[in-house]
């Protein structure tokens, strides 16, 4: 008998996060529950039941950022078995946040020729973000080479 549970150490704020159960040997089915924790208050909950393996998601509220405990435990109808596991850990929450992917024409440049530069912005799902941004370039040369920073709001 045991149980191994696969979570992100890492979730993302406003995100449905996938967490996978697994229970070994297992002849019935097991109703899994799973809390989300911050500061003493569950932001969040869900469950499901487990025969073997299962993958239950629980969505993290939006505006969340720092650390929470992930609680998780698993019974069966409290006449027969009670709890057969219950465990928790600490995870970070971290904004949705964004990507930029920044593509040149050439992978190499001598001194003074010209940069061509395109720049992707992509949300954690890998989707194009399709809000407004502003961009910002600023170059600073080391060694004759010209780095190119991008920030975008």
């Amino acid at each position: 008998r045991g149980y191994l549970i696969a979570a992100p150490s890492v979730f993302r704020s406003g995100v449905e996060e996938a967490i996978s159960v697994t229970i070994f040997n297992s002849a019935k089915e097991t109703t899994v529950q799973i809390q989300l924790v911050v500061k003493g208050e569950t932001v969040s909950r869900s469950h499901g039941t487990v025969l073997d393996k299962g993958t239950i998601k629980l969505k993290v509220p939006s505006g969340l950022r720092g650390q929470a405990h992930l609680k998780v435990w698993g019974n069966r109808h409290l006449a027969e078995e009670g709890h057969i596991f219950h465990n928790y850990t600490t995870v970070t929450i971290d904004s949705k946040g964004s990507s930029v992917f920044i593509q040149t024409d050439k992978p190499v440049y001598k001194p003074k020729q010209k940069v061509l530069i395109n720049l992707f912005m992509v949300t954690s799902d890998l989707r194009p973000v399709n809000d407004r941004v502003k961009k910002s370039l600023f170059f600073h040369t080391v060694f004759s080479f010209t780095l190119v920073a991008c920030i975008l709001f």
